[in-house]
C-alpha cells in the first residue's frame, strides 16, 4: 500500500494488497500468500543434439538437400508458415516431430518441449533435420513392419 506524503485521504492498495485497519492513522500490510514457483533447475533441462538423432537412409538425405538448396539463400530463419508454404509440412506435423526429439536444440524439462519464444523459428539446420524426420518417416515405417514380419518367421 502506498499512502501520498501528508495525506490522510484514500490509500492506493497494490494488487494484491488486502486493506487492514486497526487504527484511523495506521495501516498496515495483510501478509502476502507465500507461493512457491518453481523455475526448472539447469540440471532437469535436457537439450536435444544432433548425437541423440537417428540415422537416415542416403535417399532421404539426398532429397533433403535438393530441397533446401532452392531455398533463397538471404533466409536463414523459417516459422511454421515458411515451412509450410515451402514444403507443404504442417504445423501439427511440425510439433509433432519437434516433441518427438527428431530436432536438434530443442529443450526438454521433465518430459515437457520449452518454448523457444513467443514464435518459434527453426534455422537451417533444424529445418534440414525436421525435413529428414518428415521425409523419413515412410522410411521408418517400412523398415520398422519390414522388422516386424522378419521377427514372426
Amino acid at each position: 500500500m502506498r499512502r501520498p506524503k501528508g495525506s490522510r485521504g484514500a490509500v492506493q492498495l497494490g494488487l494484491f494488497d488486502d486493506l487492514v485497519v486497526a487504527r484511523p492513522n495506521a495501516v498496515e500490510r495483510a501478509p502476502r500468500p507465500s507461493r512457491d514457483l518453481e523455475t526448472p533447475a539447469e540440471s532437469s533441462i535436457i537439450s536435444i543434439r544432433t548425437d541423440d538423432l537417428p540415422r537416415y537412409p542416403s535417399e532421404v538425405i539426398d532429397l533433403v538437400e535438393r530441397s533446401l538448396q532452392n531455398l533463397p539463400s538471404d533466409s536463414c530463419w523459417f516459422t511454421y508458415k515458411d515451412i509450410r508454404r515451402c514444403f507443404g509440412v504442417s504445423r501439427a506435423t511440425i510439433a509433432r516431430r519437434l516433441k518427438d526429439g527428431l530436432v536438434p536444440g530443442v529443450r526438454f524439462c521433465e518430459g515437457r518441449m520449452l518454448e523457444d519464444g513467443a514464435v518459434r523459428r527453426l534455422d537451417r539446420e533444424q529445418l534440414r533435420w525436421l525435413l529428414l524426420a518428415v521425409r523419413g518417416a515412410g522410411q521408418r515405417a517400412r523398415l520398422t513392419a519390414h522388422r516386424s514380419t522378419a521377427r514372426a518367421r
